[in-house]
């Protein structure tokens, strides 16, 4: 019972140590993704898709900004960052690197507006919505007249 315990123990310390030694060498790639509004004003800009692409190792490393912000963990290298808002927003790339350890921050956006609509649903909804809009009025309207 006593070998049990130890090689568990063994095996928990030696995978803690694997797990610590990868994300020492881990780097991180951070910024902020703004949009310009009519009036030139730069705000936060949510509910984007952004993806560091690199040649050498062949990794694609995606976060999505939920408060304009977002970091990356990627291996050091050199990366081509991209920031896509399709379809209301221009997408942008940078080439970014990262040394060992280190932190490529400051890697900020400014995308424009394209003037494009973004759809809320998608455009195979809007008769089924307006079948059952039309029904719902038929119901209410039909429970509204007194039956004689």
């Amino acid at each position: 019972m006593k070998r049990i315990i130890v090689l568990v123990v063994l095996s928990l310390v030696a995978l803690g140590l694997g797990v610590t030694q990868s994300y020492a060498a881990m780097s991180a790639i951070r910024g902020t993704v703004y949009w310009y509004d009519q009036y030139g004003n730069l705000h936060p800009l949510s509910w984007v898709q952004i993806s560091a692409t690199s040649d050498a190792a062949g990794t694609t490393v995606t976060s999505s900004a939920l408060d304009g912000t977002y970091i990356l963990y990627v291996a050091p290298g050199t990366y081509n960052v991209t920031v896509s808002g399709d379809p209301g927003y221009y997408s942008q790339s940078k080439t970014v690197s990262v040394s060992p350890g280190g932190v490529a921050g400051g890697v900020d956006f400014q995308l424009e507006p394209t003037g494009k609509p973004v759809p809320e649903y998608p455009a195979s909804v809007g008769p089924i919505l307006t079948m059952v809009i039309v029904v719902a009025a038929a119901i209410m309207i039909r429970r509204r007249i007194p039956q004689s």
